[in-house]
């Protein structure tokens, strides 16, 4: 499908601008990413934005990552 690179230290301080964990902001990225990969695009719509920002969370909770 593609590959995912995350800067760790973009990471790092995205989670500090957030208020959240590391551990969550990498899992979001991720998650978010692979959503990207399946062709999901929050951008196209509001509709499109609302279906990813469920699945987004969606995936979270399945992993049991806290928005903390």
């Amino acid at each position: 499908l593609g590959d995912i690179v995350l800067s760790l230290e973009r990471a790092e301080s995205q989670a500090e601008e957030f208020g959240h964990s590391f551990k969550r902001e990498v899992a979001f990225l991720t998650v978010h990413s692979t959503l990207h990969l399946l062709g999901y695009d929050h951008e196209l719509s509001d509709e499109d934005d609302k279906d990813m920002r469920r699945r987004q969370k969606e995936v979270m909770e399945i992993l049991k990552i806290s928005r903390n």
